[in-house]
């Protein structure tokens, strides 16, 4: 008897396959990215088939993510307005590029620079939602992170604190269960913190301030580039001017971050290294110093010569397509 399978029996077949396979799903996922990368100047048109590679792998990977922690969470996942912007902010975060080549393959440099003008707006919008609504800051990039499928497969919550302690119903006060202790040797012997909340004493207005900083810069960088020339060191100031600013008033409540918060804005301080790699900086002084060190170690390290060529072939082309200021 022929039984025709239809689409939510494959769904309920891939997902299956998926929660009994992570490892496998994790390392096919890891396959089809990094092909991504050797698509790359081998086919016509390769820099869309590439990033369409890239976009479909990361999609891939999200999607996953979601039926992995369904699977094994322990918390019921609702997906609220909040979880909905991040969501949606995620996978414009993987197509953006994808988009953008498409769209200037189709109608050139003005449409190319019409819809990044609409995507950054819709960001820049979805953002103040989250960051004033939601108190979501500082945004993590993407703002739906990776998820650690080892810990929550193993049953290892990220949350493992919550059954280290116990709260008085009178008091308040949080105490320690007896077997809830780490070893001596990992103890650091300050008091417990039950709340990943921000702490009372801290200035949620310089902080707020300096996430909307960082919300806005990729539109008022676009202005910027548009009012003085993609090639110019004002637009190049405005924008690192900007992350300055911003870094300056997160500094000034860093040692009250959580520590999720800080691994965010040391990301966001090592993402000035690709100033280098923008123009006007790249054009007048990166690109002649980074492509003879590439050399160097090209012609002095065996091998190398298989991973410097490449890099040095397509610097100019990835740096033309990749290297925004809001794209970091």
């Amino acid at each position: 008897m022929d039984k025709k399978l239809n689409i939510t029996d494959i769904y309920s077949m891939y997902r299956r396959w998926v929660i009994s396979n992570p490892g496998v799903v994790t390392d096919v996922e890891t396959v089809v990215t990094w092909s991504s990368y050797f698509v790359a100047g081998k086919i016509n048109k390769s820099p869309i088939i590439s990033e369409l590679v890239y976009s479909l792998s990361k999609l891939l990977s999200l999607f996953n993510d979601r039926i992995i922690q369904e699977a094994y969470g322990n918390d019921i996942q609702h997906y609220g307005l909040q979880q909905q912007i991040k969501l949606l902010l995620t996978i414009i975060h993987y197509c953006e590029v994808f988009v953008e080549l498409v769209v200037k393959n189709r109608w050139g440099n003005k449409g190319k620079w019409t819809v990044a003008t609409f995507l950054q707006i819709f960001k820049c919008s979805s953002a103040i939602i989250l960051l004033y609504r939601f108190k979501e800051l500082p945004i993590q990039h993407p703002p739906v992170p990776t998820l650690q499928r080892k810990k929550i497969i193993e049953g290892i919550d990220t949350d493992n604190k919550s059954n280290s302690f116990f709260t008085l119903r009178r008091s308040g006060r949080v105490l320690r269960r007896v077997d809830g202790a780490p070893p001596i040797a990992l103890r650091d012997w300050e008091p417990i913190n039950a709340k990943d909340d921000l702490p009372m004493n801290i200035d949620i207005k310089d902080l707020m301030q300096a996430e909307l900083l960082h919300i806005l810069k990729p539109v008022i960088h676009l202005a910027a580039m548009r009012l003085f020339g993609t090639k110019s060191w004002k637009q190049w100031l405005v924008a690192l001017g900007i992350d300055l600013m911003s870094f300056r008033l997160y500094n000034q409540q860093f040692k009250v971050l959580s520590h999720e918060q800080r691994l965010e804005i040391s990301r966001r301080k090592l993402g000035l290294v690709l100033y280098l790699l923008r123009s006007p900086m790249y054009n007048g002084y990166s690109q002649r110093v980074i492509e003879e060190t590439l050399q160097s170690a090209s012609s002095k390290i065996p091998m190398m010569s298989f991973i410097c060529g490449p890099i040095i072939q397509y610097l100019s082309h990835w740096q033309d397509i990749y290297f925004y200021m809001w794209a970091s």
